[in-house]
C-alpha cells in the first residue's frame, strides 16, 4: 500500500473531516505513548518519561517560571493530539520529499550530537550502540517498499528530534539528553517512533477510506 496523493493546493486549510482524522490518529498514538512512557519506561529505568517535565524545564530555564502540573499535562495532550498531527499534515502535504528530509535531519543532528558528546569524553559503549541502532533504523527506509510505513516511521523519528534535539536544549538540558546518560533518550526514541508512526498511519488510512 502506498501513500495517498498529497497534491493538495498550497495554503489550503484542512477540512473538518481531516482535522478529526488527525485528532483520532494523534489520540491513539498518544495513548500508546502513555503506556510506553509511564509503564514500560518506568519498569526498565525506574522512572517514567515525563513530557510535562520538559515543559517545566523550558519555562524555568527561559523565563524563570514554574508551570502548574495540570497546565503542563494539558499542553502535553494538546500537542500530542493536535499539535504534532497538524504539523504532520502541513509538512507531508506541502514539502516535497519531506520524509527523506526529516530522516536526514535526524541522522545528521544525532550523529553530530554523538560525536560532540564523544569529544567531550562522555561517550560509552551504550552511546555507540544507541547510535548504531538509530542509524540502522533510519536506514531501513532504503529497503522499505511500503511507502506509508516508511513515511510514518520518518515522522515518528522527527518527533523525537523535536522533543530532545530542539526542546531539551531550550530547557537547559543536553542535546538529545546524551549528557544525562542516554538511557532516557533511547526510551524516548522508541516511544516517539511508535507515537508518530501510529498517528500518521491511522490518519492516512482514515483519509484513504473517506476518499
Amino acid at each position: 500500500m502506498t501513500m495517498m496523493d498529497h497534491s493538495a493546493p498550497r495554503f489550503a486549510v484542512p477540512s473538518t473531516r481531516t482535522i478529526i482524522n488527525l485528532a483520532i490518529g494523534g489520540a491513539v498514538g498518544l495513548a500508546i505513548w502513555e503506556v510506553w512512557a509511564r509503564v514500560f519506561t518506568k519498569w526498565v529505568l525506574g522512572y517514567p518519561l515525563e513530557p510535562s517535565g520538559l515543559i517545566d524545564a523550558i519555562a524555568q530555564h527561559q523565563f524563570g517560571l514554574s508551570v502548574p502540573y495540570l497546565i503542563r499535562e494539558a499542553l502535553h495532550y494538546a500537542v500530542g493530539i493536535l499539535g504534532y498531527p497538524i504539523a504532520y499534515w502541513i509538512i507531508s502535504r506541502f514539502i516535497p520529499r519531506w520524509s527523506l528530509l526529516l530522516d536526514a535531519s535526524v541522522f545528521f543532528t544525532f550523529t553530530a550530537g554523538t560525536v560532540f558528546h564523544a569529544m567531550q569524553g562522555g561517550a560509552t559503549l551504550g552511546t555507540l550502540v544507541f547510535w548504531i541502532v538509530a542509524t540502522g533504523f533510519i536506514a531501513t527506509r532504503f529497503i522499505n517498499g511500503n511507502e506509508r510505513l516508511r513515511d510514518s516511521l520518518a515522522w515518528g523519528t522527527f518527533t523525537w528530534l523535536n522533543a530532545l534535539g530542539i526542546m531539551a536544549p531550550i530547557g537547559g538540558l543536553s542535546f538529545y539528553l546524551l549528557g544525562e546518560g542516554g538511557q532516557l533518550s533511547f526510551m524516548s526514541f522508541v516511544g516517539h517512533v511508535i507515537y508518530g508512526a501510529v498517528a500518521a498511519w491511522i490518519f492516512e488510512a482514515r483519509e484513504d477510506r473517506a476518499a
